[in-house]
Parts: C-alpha cells; sequence; structure tokens
C-alpha cells in the first residue's frame, strides 16, 4: 500500500489464512463473527466490538458464516513512535455509541478512492481515542470482585491474552503485576474499613478476601510499613 488509509468493505472465507502486513488494520464488524487468533490472543470479533492489529503481527482468521466488515488498512508512519509496542497481539474496543458514530462516518466515505483525504481527516480526528490509555478491564474487575479468589487464567481470559503475555502486558500498563494489584486493592479497601468500621482485625481480613488474620498483617505490613492495628491507632489519635 501506498502513504494513504484504504477503507474499504471486506468479507472472509471460513478457510483459516495465517499472514501478517506492514501496516495497522483496524478491523469493524457490520455482520458475522470473525474468528482471529494472534500469539498473544484468541478473539471471536463480533458486532460489538473493533479490533486494531498492530504490524508484523502474524494472525490466524476465518469467517464461517456470512459476514461483512469495514477495514482500514493504516500506514505504520501515521501511529507515534512506540504507540504500537503497548498493544502485543492487538488491542479490542467496545463498540459503544463514539465508536458507532465514527463507523458511520467511515461507512460514508468507504470505497472512496477519489478523496483519501477524507479518510485521513476522520483518522486524525478519532486517533486519541484509539490509542488513549484505558484501565484494563481486568483491573477493573479486581476492583470488584478483590474478595473473591480471583486466578490469573480469569484475568488473562478478560482481556483475550494467555496468561504470560498477559502478565508482562499488564505490568507494563499499570507497573505492578496482576496480583501486586490485588493486594494494593485490598489493602486500601482494608483501610478504609479500619477506619470506618469498629470491625476487628479479622473481621476485616474476611471482608477483603483474605481467609487468615496473619494473611493482612503481613501483607498490610510489607505495604504500609506497620500492621493494621498500629495503622488505626495512629489514625485515631490524629483525628
Amino acid at each position: 500500500m501506498d502513504n494513504k488509509i484504504i477503507c474499504e468493505n471486506r468479507t472472509y472465507a471460513d478457510a483459516m489464512q495465517t499472514h501478517d502486513h506492514k501496516f495497522v488494520q483496524l478491523i469493524m464488524p457490520l455482520q458475522g463473527v470473525l474468528d482471529i487468533k494472534t500469539e498473544a490472543k484468541k478473539i471471536k470479533l463480533d458486532e460489538a466490538h473493533l479490533f486494531l492489529l498492530p504490524t508484523s503481527c502474524q494472525h490466524t482468521f476465518w469467517a464461517k458464516d456470512h459476514n461483512k466488515f469495514l477495514v482500514l488498512d493504516i500506514p505504520q508512519f501515521m501511529f507515534q513512535l512506540g504507540e504500537l509496542d503497548r498493544f502485543p497481539g492487538g488491542r479490542n474496543y467496545e463498540m459503544d455509541e463514539k465508536w458507532k458514530a465514527i463507523r458511520f462516518l467511515l461507512l460514508s466515505e468507504a470505497d472512496n478512492t477519489l478523496e483519501p483525504s477524507r479518510i485521513n481527516s476522520l483518522f486524525h480526528y478519532f486517533y486519541p481515542i484509539l490509542t488513549e490509555d484505558k484501565i484494563p478491564d481486568s483491573a477493573k474487575y479486581i476492583q470488584r470482585h478483590y474478595n473473591e479468589n480471583i486466578s490469573l487464567e480469569k484475568l488473562a481470559a478478560l482481556e483475550h491474552y494467555t496468561v504470560s503475555y498477559y502478565c508482562s502486558w499488564f505490568k507494563g500498563l499499570m507497573h505492578c503485576t496482576p496480583m501486586e494489584f490485588l493486594k494494593k486493592t485490598r489493602i486500601e479497601r482494608s483501610k478504609q474499613l479500619l477506619l470506618g468500621t469498629n470491625l476487628n482485625i479479622l473481621q476485616i481480613a474476611w471482608e477483603v478476601g483474605y481467609a487468615h488474620q496473619s494473611s493482612l498483617n503481613r501483607i498490610f505490613k510489607d505495604i504500609e510499613g506497620i500492621t493494621p492495628v498500629e495503622f488505626r491507632r495512629k489514625n485515631m489519635k490524629m483525628s
């Protein structure tokens, strides 16, 4: 491809194909489901999502039923240096109202080879949305379910990553491992309970997902430098 964005409607066959390309690809479903498998991800791309595939990312893809997709082939130079390194194996997005509006505008320009500058202008409009940092779905899950037993397999599945890729990706984005994030979330909640309730330490341990008081004591001291009892006593004196 040359130095412009190609935007067109495409359909895919049910026979598996594997390749990579030197351009970035943005795939927006219009009808049907596209199975995509990269080294890091395995997803079923349906009408509720869209998918960004970085350059040189080998992927296998197929679609079993009748399908139609709006696809953008985007030159790599249109992304800031290092931007795509944050999305190993690709990045999926929810097809929310914002993306539906963008898709509508792109559809009106699809297959238009006479005015490619319009597609470029639209790309520069939604580029910040495409590359914005967001709290991962798995981190949100931890924040909601911190008091439950949470496995790495469950968290990786939420992001459509293998466990090894997921751990590396999460640490690069959140600057800690998923399990460290879980510990920090539990300790923050325990601090709220220490200052806002009369629950004893064992009860607080149960509330934040620890079966034993000793577990809360050890992890709390590792993170805060003092025990839960010392934290409560110190802050009660200050109030």
